[in-house]
């Protein structure tokens, strides 16, 4: 999407006169460095199309975990990612809308991705856009990506058969040596 018709009005997400409410950050779908075979990819990474309200603890903790997990399985194997947000469908259910007035733009109930490696190994999170969503909590979210189908309301013919009803116990360990910035 060409610059001039990117949001401005939403640079940052606050939530400082909500009591109780949880630190926002600038969350990206889609991390930065891991487009950075192209210097415009990775400027358009920043652009709002690529941005959501993320809690602090999601965005550095569960989330930036999938992301260090795809730099360091990324040098070792080709990957597809696919990934995406999902909203509460009832009113009841976005009790955490809080840039509806200020950016026009709901806050997601959840964040899901898939990994798929070349050789169509499969791993899928579905986390919660809330303060448990630490790198600890990561395993938790763990999920078959059969079930990410039925909560996003997406298909995913991408993932092998023999993997869309696969948990794997674990979230993938960093490979030994792996250093992700």
């Amino acid at each position: 999407m060409p610059y001039e018709c990117q949001p401005s009005s939403f640079y940052s997400f606050s939530t400082k006169n909500t009591p109780g409410a949880p630190t926002y950050h600038r969350g990206h779908l889609i991390a930065a460095n891991h487009l950075d075979y192209s210097e415009q990819a990775i400027r358009e990474s920043f652009f709002m199309t690529n941005i959501l309200p993320m809690t602090q603890q999601l965005n550095l903790g569960a989330w930036g975990s999938t992301e260090k997990i795809t730099e360091c399985y990324r040098d070792q194997s080709e990957l597809l990612i696919l990934g995406g947000a999902i909203w509460g469908d009832k009113k009841k259910d976005r009790v955490n809308d809080y840039f509806v007035g200020s950016h026009n733009i709901r806050t997601p109930e959840y964040f899901w991705k898939v990994i798929i490696k070349g050789d169509g190994e499969t791993i899928a999170w579905l986390i919660p856009n809330n303060q448990t969503a630490n790198a600890a909590n990561l395993d938790k979210y763990l999920v078959k990506p059969s079930q990410i189908q039925v909560r996003a309301k997406v298909e995913l013919p991408e993932v092998p058969k023999a993997w869309r009803n696969k948990r794997p116990m674990t979230s993938w360990l960093l490979p030994e040596g792996c250093q992700p910035s």
